[in-house]
């Protein structure tokens, strides 16, 4: 760190302040976050409004009716769907600056152990969102802290799912692409199709909803053919010269690099293959932000100092929920052909 004294000789108010700037920047290493948070609607929940947040879905009708001259409007009706409850969760991280460490002069350890610090929450924020794609053909999952996380929809069906119901009709719609086919410009028109048959309110009438995202994890074939696709253009002097790529520009492509794991964080290759269709904005999914990531300081009236070790310890907390209420929206492929 240029211009910085050596940690080891700071003071403990010094060593403070220059935790907190050490901090600041390196939250900002976490990118997938952003990437994450762009599937979601995301909201800060105030303070004293509880620790849940409940979304209700409603549906109106969907066409004006004819009004002969001198007649009364007809009235439309509305339907409420289904609803969801979102949960907050605190998470935390704690890192000790021993003695030793600042004593004898361990500044890269010290420097790379508070780097880190900044970004445990945003890390575990950016596995927790991807997870709600990542097991979609689930109803649940075991977190890494041993807890059972429901991730059903407000009909208590899971994300994928080929028969999810409204509450208004006995239809049923599919938010699976069929077949489960590997990404392909065949595959993404399969699941054009779908989304222009498939995504029906609650009165069971046909909903137009722009589709506009495709979804990968970072499976390098899989990104070699979504961006082919999207980017491709005809060399002037091959046989191809003057054909059009239809779908240049048609679709936003999101990478979700911890999509493709286990509920540890863990490489999974039968995941690898996943990619999904998604009309952002319009997906009822919800990231509700209660606490944003931050530092937590050892108080400098004791020097922060724990008696018993002479440790100083820093740590960061972060509190927050995510639930989807309804899959309309969402179109998914597992990309193993079944």
């Amino acid at each position: 760190m240029a211009g910085t004294a050596l940690i080891s000789t700071l003071a403990f108010d010094d060593l403070v302040d220059t935790t907190e700037r050490i901090y600041a920047k390196g939250s900002t290493k976490v990118a997938d976050l952003d990437a994450v948070k762009s599937m979601f609607m995301v909201e800060s929940v105030p303070n004293g409004t509880g620790d849940r947040k409940v979304y209700d879905e409603y549906d109106g009708e969907t066409y004006a009716r004819l009004k002969v001259e001198g007649g009364d409007a007809q009235k439309v009706q509305v339907i409420k769907g289904y609803n969801k409850t979102m949960y907050a969760k605190r998470v935390a991280a704690e890192i000790d600056i021993t003695f030793e460490a600042r004593t004898f002069g361990k500044n890269k350890e010290i420097i790379s152990r508070l780097t880190s610090l900044s970004t445990f929450v945003p890390q575990r924020m950016a596995l927790d969102g991807t997870h709600r794609f990542t097991f979609y053909t689930a109803t649940s999952y075991v977190d890494m802290d041993g807890e059972t996380v429901d991730i059903t929809m407000g009909d208590s069906l899971a994300l994928g799912s080929a028969s999810h119901t409204l509450t208004g009709v006995s239809d049923t719609y599919s938010t699976i692409v069929p077949g489960n086919p590997q990404f392909s410009a065949g595959a993404l028109e399969v699941a054009m199709l779908q989304a222009n048959t498939q995504i029906l309110s609650n009165f069971g009438e046909q909903r137009v909803l722009s589709f506009d995202t495709v979804v990968t994890g970072n499976d390098p074939a899989t990104i070699k053919n979504v961006k082919q696709l999207l980017n491709s253009t005809a060399d002037v002097d091959s046989s191809n010269s003057g054909v059009t790529n239809e779908y240049k520009g048609m679709f936003k492509h999101v990478i979700l690099p911890r999509l493709a794991t286990t509920a540890t964080g863990a490489y999974d290759s039968t995941k690898a293959k996943y990619w999904f269709y998604i009309a952002s904005g319009e997906l009822e999914a919800h990231l509700g932000i209660w606490e944003e990531a931050n530092l937590k300081t050892p108080s400098s009236t004791n020097n922060g100092e724990d008696v018993h070790n002479d440790d100083w310890t820093f740590g960061t907390r972060g509190t927050y929920g995510y639930c989807i209420v309804s899959p309309k929206g969402f179109l998914g492929s597992t990309g193993l052909g079944a």
